[in-house]
């Protein structure tokens, strides 16, 4: 199995049935598997969704809310893939961009981990989808003001976030709303 893809959910039902759905359109010549871990919803319509839509994917739903960490952590023991997804329900998947991102990921051993370039919905950049290092100086001018006057200054580290081609770069750290490793990583 090339990839398991990890989802998080937390009375989320109508996102995820949109992520599911942009997972299974998009993600083509790779083996994978979804593992959607509900965290105490207050009802059962995501166990009604992944039952009645998508009887593929593995469920499991907690009795307590475990938090993101947890949950996460339950998803992979549950996996079976040599890569990992971390996806956040409300995500949907544009291209066949889980293939580039497993590729890129088995391309070398000093690659551990992968992000994907994130855009809100109404088509703009996310800059949170990479991180840079915490310093006493980014951290005490960190504003959304200078953020968007300066978008690539080294204090934020999202420079290659606009750079004109789509080849990978080197982040300082990757969001977790959609963050590949490798097993062997964990």
């Amino acid at each position: 199995m090339d990839l398991s893809i990890i989802i998080v959910n937390w009375n989320s039902t109508d996102y995820l049935r949109q992520c599911l759905a942009s997972v299974h359109r998009e993600t083509k010549g790779i083996s994978f598997e979804i593992i959607v871990v509900d965290n105490a919803s207050s009802d059962d319509s995501c166990a009604r969704l992944v039952r009645d839509e998508y009887p593929g994917v593995v469920l499991h739903c907690s009795r307590d809310n475990l938090g993101f960490a947890r949950g996460s952590n339950l998803g992979h023991e549950l996996s079976r893939g040599d890569v990992l997804l971390f996806l956040n329900p409300d995500t949907e998947i544009r291209g066949d961009v889980f293939t580039d991102m497993v590729g890129e990921l088995k391309s070398g051993p000093n690659i551990g981990a992968a992000g994907a370039r994130l855009l809100n919905s109404d088509g703009s950049l996310q800059t949170s989808c990479v991180l840079t290092y915490p310093t006493i100086v980014n951290q005490l001018l960190d504003s959304e003001l200078l953020r968007i006057m300066l978008p690539t200054s080294r204090l934020w580290g999202m420079k290659s976030l606009f750079a004109s081609d789509s080849e990978p770069a080197k982040v300082d750290g990757i969001s977790g709303a959609c963050l590949m490793v490798k097993r062997e990583v964990d």
